[in-house]
């Protein structure tokens, strides 16, 4: 059986239109190639769907359960491609993105609010996660996509770099450090209260090996798993903390005040990755578009 939707389509408007002479002309063709979509159709299927017996238009009793089919196999039709065209034009969509709660809570709110004001029909999901299951949602295909510091290269991966920031040390503003003159480096966290990332982050592994290549012994204050709540505690004057200089940008207060770290100075990177092999929807593109210009603003 080969059914085409073109003949479907003519069944139906032939029924609606209540004979070939007015149905052919919403069909673009001609009265004899109307009842020829039809003849071909009954051809198909088997069965007769109009009554030809009579000169007034009627369908068969198999034609008038046909049509009830083909009403909704034509609508189903004509409804996804005009549900495609609206996602192909951003005028509805819905995104899902995974990022770390600091990045949900910081760079992503501006970002939603530009995108939103040029697609308000578009809906945005957040799965704010910790940092190690940002991957593994990428690659389930929960997410269109994630973003945050992805240290290690993986081929499951397309990766596209967002943000190149050094790494400085936020201070409580009323500290000597944070006015010093002279630029800072890593020893000039000797004997300061560190409040420290968890041993199972990257940022912990990169921040103790440029303090042990100082010479600085690390005996953290505080550890916590967030650099949010990292930052909350130097705000509190309770130690320093060393993060990226987009969180000083991003999060930064009269309570405290960032300083690069130099010699060596050490990059940050955040990059926003896509299963290997995979296009994203217009929207989840148009939604990228957006963030990569947020931080290109942050990078200048």
């Amino acid at each position: 059986m080969n059914v085409t939707l073109r003949q479907l389509r003519a069944f139906v408007e032939v029924a609606r239109s209540g004979g070939f002479t007015a149905a052919a002309p919403k069909l673009h063709l001609t009265q004899s190639a109307t009842s020829l979509q039809i003849r071909e159709l009954e051809s198909q299927l088997g069965l007769q769907l109009i009554d030809r017996s009579t000169r007034r238009f009627a369908l068969t009793d198999a034609g008038s359960e046909f049509l009830i089919s083909a009403m909704r196999i034509v609508g189903d039709v004509e409804q996804s491609v005009a549900d495609t065209r609206e996602l192909v034009h951003k005028r509805r969509g819905r995104i899902t993105v995974a990022t770390t709660p600091l990045l949900a809570s910081t760079l992503l709110p501006e970002s939603i609010a530009h995108f939103l004001d040029a697609y308000p029909a578009i809906t945005v999901r957040i799965a704010d996660l910790p940092a190690e299951q940002i991957g593994r949602r990428v690659l389930s295909g929960d997410v269109d996509f994630g973003f945050g510091v992805f240290p290690e290269e993986d081929p499951q991966f397309d990766r596209i770099p967002l943000l190149r920031h050094p790494l400085g040390v936020m201070v409580p503003s009323s500290w000597p450090l944070a006015t010093r003159k002279r630029d800072l480096v890593w020893s000039d966290l000797e004997g300061q209260p560190l409040i420290a990332m968890s041993h199972a982050t990257g940022m912990r592994t990169l921040i103790d090996q440029q303090l042990h290549q100082a010479g600085v012994q690390v005996n953290p204050r505080f550890e916590v798993a967030y650099l949010g709540t990292a930052v909350g505690l130097a705000e509190a004057g309770l130690g320093v903390t060393v993060v990226p200089a987009y969180v000083g940008k991003l999060m930064g207060s009269d309570r405290v005040r960032f300083r690069p770290l130099h010699k060596p100075v050490v990059h940050r990177q955040i990059e926003l990755i896509v299963r290997a092999g995979r296009s994203l929807s217009p929207s989840a593109a148009a939604f990228r578009d957006c963030l990569a210009a947020r931080c290109k603003m942050l990078n200048g």
